[in-house]
């Protein structure tokens, strides 16, 4: 688990194919997710009958041909459906989407305050640019001196620091 921000949503993955599930389980993290297996929030599947009397809001992986059996596992009662390939950001919107729809207020980052909000997109970015410090300091526009700064200022606040 992340240290630096708690984890949004817990998201069980049943997907076969291994480089599928290894770009949507990294996505899903960069987004603040754990992907597990025990007592799962959100359930990502990849064929529709994985999906289907679900415990936890459910959604499928398919491709545009497999959209028709996606929507007939909707009407038997999953969420949603992902669309591969990938697009950025659809999985965690989906997701995110599936929890309120199943009564789970998920943290608005709109909502925090203009520093926790930095906070929170330094930290993503970081996350996303694999902990690599200049790529991060590239991404967001900013000098690699600036971002040490933040960082540190960041590890100051944290609680017990």
């Amino acid at each position: 688990m992340d240290t630096w921000a708690g984890v949004m949503a817990t998201i069980r993955l049943i997907i076969e194919d291994i480089p599928t599930r290894a770009v949507l389980k990294g996505m899903l993290e960069a987004e603040g997710h754990a992907v597990g297996e025990s007592q799962p929030d959100v359930l990502i599947a990849s064929e529709p009958a994985d999906a289907v009397g679900a415990e936890c809001p459910a959604l499928v992986a398919v491709t545009a041909a497999r959209v028709p059996e996606a929507v007939r596992a909707m009407r038997q009662g999953v969420f949603g459906y992902i669309l591969l390939p990938f697009q950025p950001g659809e999985a965690a919107i989906m997701v995110r989407r599936a929890l309120e729809w199943a009564g789970r207020s998920v943290p608005e980052e709109s909502l925090a305050s203009l520093d926790e909000a930095e906070r929170l997109h330094v930290l993503r970015v970081l996350r996303a640019c694999k902990f690599n410090q200049a790529r991060t300091a590239k991404a967001l526009g900013i000098g690699r001196n600036t971002l040490w700064r933040k960082l540190k200022t960041f590890r100051a606040a944290e609680p017990g620091a």
